[in-house]
């Protein structure tokens, strides 16, 4: 809690002392990176990856770009000083880590500062400088963030403000439904958006774990291509070729991205292998409309890092111990992990009708296999003794089909301006399960002197069978009505129709839920009372398609009934600057709560769980040479109405009360391409248990950086260097309830990453 409390005091203090001097800066600071101008293109392009200044608000009013398309930070590195070697924006010398705008679904591309919703927004400029690779990596720098890992690292489910998330309600691709619970690489990104909060209105049935939106790199209006090389870790050494550009006529665009890294990871022999290879072509199809397709392959194999470390499955079972040194061979096993595999395909349509309306359709189709051959270290008393398990008989095989529509615009009605949407989205997800456990034993071992065992060849699986699908199609509408320029009012409904169906390995039926015409509404009055400030009050009322039983329990894969949560959450928005940007908001959050009954096994819903939290953000420019990015959250995440004097009113597993992410970025001109970087994350004591009688203890990891960005004959030649975790802190990254993670009755945590080392060199051609 101390090191969460100081980053906290700091960070105030930091954020107060940054008004200050961005009041004393808005006198103009010396030129703006020279950027590209390019010809004239068809409106449904204008928001490709070239870059580009941001619109005033006259602009905006007077013509309209197409929203539908992703809101693209630049996309090409250029050289030092102003521009690079041919005027593009260069992120190594003047990195933008506050976009300003990001897609809200059905409502499509809006300014985060007049939206009355919790956004937040990671550039690529900050995916290059920081060189991440999953989105794991990235999310780890959003303070209302929490990654709850499963059957690996990459195995997770990422979760905002306290509430655990889903398989695929809560995650998406260029706003489409994708699984959430599979590897999900970083280089094909152009930036990842995450909406903090309820948003059922606007995709349909989720949890309040936000909404995790991928943006995926679409293809530049001038040629650009880049060679990197990287090196992390003990010795995984990364390659990445990244081109894109148009067609001679300027008909087709093209990006495409090839990645592949192998080495040793850092836990003693382990092993990373991983390989991205991802397209887009997009077709202008005169001056209004565009078909944007997608297509990539991604496989990562990683074995050899910590297991899972399961405890307290009951009263008088095992409490969490001390982190160890996640470095110790045997806490994992040579040749035991996950191999993931995904193949995912998009098509988009967008077409302008005119300067105030367009339409968008949208499909997708993604594959994803999961080889969960990972282990799980259970703690059988509280001297560090553990029984050794090797693989998962979690859901090996999902499959999903998803889809959008929508129509948007805006007109004027006896002088009140209107901004209406109407369109739908849906998914049908499959779910394939083994006919036979695959779960091996491998002997005993203790924390303080892990084991290393010979590995038994895998067991038959005996084939897979179709297990579960979850099915979800809503109507989306909404207005948001100006009274003037000073008040709205924002509304916005889903109807949604539902049916969830699972089966046990004879084929015979387990579970089935239906649920039509439920509806999900979300009303907002927005204040503005400088252009600079919006201030809002919001309500949100949502259905999700619940959660399902995890392996081990007597309704194994069932779908419980649909839930209903609730949120209320004020917020002030504050444009301190044109770059820089201050978000504060409280929220009081309701979700039912299941968990897995003790005596009878039966996974049911146990009680509410109730979050009330505050979070404030900042990002963007203090002034030229200085960027910030990050804030703190207060979350008091509780237990209600479980008819249980023991775990009534208690905290709920792994939140946090306090949780800081905070990266600085210092780039001054005068150092002629060189920057540094520094980055602290900071998490107050989790409980571990729903009886809250045993604490992760407060933890806080540093980061430091630096780069150097050159033109050499006129390619752009950029160095990184990076060490995380620079006091080698040993903590848990990941403390989730069992019931999420395939152990019935027991909860699971991992441990965080060691000191690593991060050194690229990027040069464009």
């Amino acid at each position: 809690m101390k090191y969460v409390a100081a980053a906290g005091i700091l960070l105030a203090t930091f954020s107060s002392e940054a008004v200050d001097v961005a009041h004393a800066q808005q006198a103009p600071q010396g030129p703006l990176p020279t950027v590209t101008i390019e010809p004239a293109k068809p409106q449904t392009d204008r928001q490709g990856q070239s870059a580009a200044t941001k619109p005033t608000n006259t602009q905006k009013k007077k013509k309209r770009t197409a929203r539908r398309a992703s809101p693209p930070p630049p996309a090409a590195a250029g050289g030092p000083g102003q521009s690079g070697a041919e005027g593009v924006h260069n992120a190594a010398t003047h990195p933008n880590y506050n976009t300003g705008i990001a897609n809200f679904g059905p409502l499509g591309n809006r300014s985060v500062l007049d939206t009355p919703l919790s956004m937040t927004v990671i550039s690529n400029d900050m995916l290059q400088n920081l060189q991440l690779k999953t989105v794991n990596d990235t999310l780890r720098y959003l303070p209302d963030v929490e990654i709850r890992n499963q059957q690996g690292f990459e195995v997770s489910r990422p979760q905002s403000r306290g509430f655990q998330g889903t398989v695929v309600q809560n995650t998406r691709l260029d706003g489409l439904s994708v699984i959430g619970t599979t590897a999900i690489p970083a280089e094909n990104l152009s930036g990842i958006q995450v909406l903090n909060g309820l948003a059922g209105s606007l995709y349909g049935p989720a949890t309040p774990a936000g909404v995790f939106n991928y943006v995926l790199k679409r293809p530049t209006d001038s040629p650009y291509a880049s060679y990197t090389q990287g090196f992390d870790s003990s010795s995984v050494f990364t390659e990445n070729i990244d081109v894109g550009g148009r067609a001679p006529d300027k008909s087709v665009g093209y990006r495409f991205n090839v990645v592949h890294g192998e080495g040793e990871s850092w836990a003693p022999e382990s092993s990373s292998n991983r390989t991205l290879a991802s397209g887009a072509l997009d077709f202008y199809l005169g001056d209004r409309t565009v078909v944007e397709t997608n297509f990539s392959h991604y496989e990562t194999n990683t074995t050899g890092l910590p297991g899972s470390i399961v405890y307290f499955g009951g009263p008088k079972f095992p409490i969490l111990p001390a982190a160890v040194d996640p470095t110790k061979l045997g806490l994992g096993q040579p040749g035991a992990g996950t191999d993931l595999i995904t193949n995912t395909g998009l098509v988009k349509v967008k077409h302008d009708l005119n300067n105030d309306w367009n339409i968008e359709i949208g499909g997708l189709y993604q594959d994803a296999v999961r080889n969960l051959f990972g282990i799980t270290d259970t703690l059988v008393n509280n001297n560090g003794n553990y029984t050794v398990t090797k693989n998962f008989n979690a859901v090996p095989h999902f499959t999903i089909a998803s889809n959008t529509a929508s129509l948007t615009g805006k007109f004027d009605l006896f002088g009140f301006r209107n901004e209406v949407t109407i369109g739908t989205n849906g998914f049908f997800n499959g779910q394939y399960s083994y006919f036979n456990s695959i779960a091996q034993n491998l002997g005993s071992s203790n924390l303080a002197d892990p084991t290393v065992f010979a590995s038994p060849p895998l067991p038959n699986n005996g084939g897979q069978f179709k297990s579960a699908i979850l099915q979800n199609q809503t109507i989306v509408t909404g207005d948001t009505f100006h009274f003037n320029d000073q008040w709205a009012l924002q509304s916005v409904v889903s109807t949604s129709f539902l049916h969830s169906e699972s089966w046990n390995a004879a084929g015979a039926v387990t579970s089935q839920q239906s649920a039509d015409g439920v509806v999900s509404p979300t009303v907002s009055l927005i204040y503005k009372p400088f252009d600079k400030i919006t201030t809002y009050a919001t309500w949100a009322n949502s259905v999700e398609q619940s959660d399902q039983a995890p392996a081990g329990t007597v309704n194994v894969n069932q779908f419980l009934a649909p839930y209903t949560d609730q949120e209320y959450e004020v917020g002030v928005k504050y444009a301190v600057t044109p770059r820089l940007l201050a978000t504060f908001a409280l929220f009081h959050m309701t979700r039912p709560f299941a968990s897995t009954d003790p005596v009878t096994n039966i996974f049911q819903v146990v009680g509410t769980q109730r979050n009330n939290g505050a979070e404030l953000f900042l990002q963007g420019d203090i002034y030229s040479d200085l960027t910030v990015f990050g804030g703190i959250s207060y979350i008091d995440a509780r237990l209600e109405n479980t008819g249980l004097a023991t775990t009534n009113g208690r905290l709920v597993v792994g939140v946090p009360l306090f949780k800081t992410d905070m990266l600085v970025d210092y780039h001054p001109a005068a150092w002629q391409g060189f920057a540094l970087t520094g980055g602290v994350h900071a998490e107050g004591e989790r409980t571990a248990t729903n009886l809250n009688n045993s604490f992760a203890p407060s933890y806080a990891t540093f980061d430091v950086g630096a780069r150097v960005s050159r033109i050499v004959d006129t390619h752009t030649v950029t160095v990184r260097f990076q060490v995380l975790n620079v006091g080698n802190t040993f903590y848990y990254s990941s403390i989730a309830d069992g019931n999420i993670v395939g152990s019935p009755g027991a909860n699971t945590a991992y441990l965080g990453t060691p000191r690593t080392y991060l050194l690229s060199l990027q040069m464009t051609l």
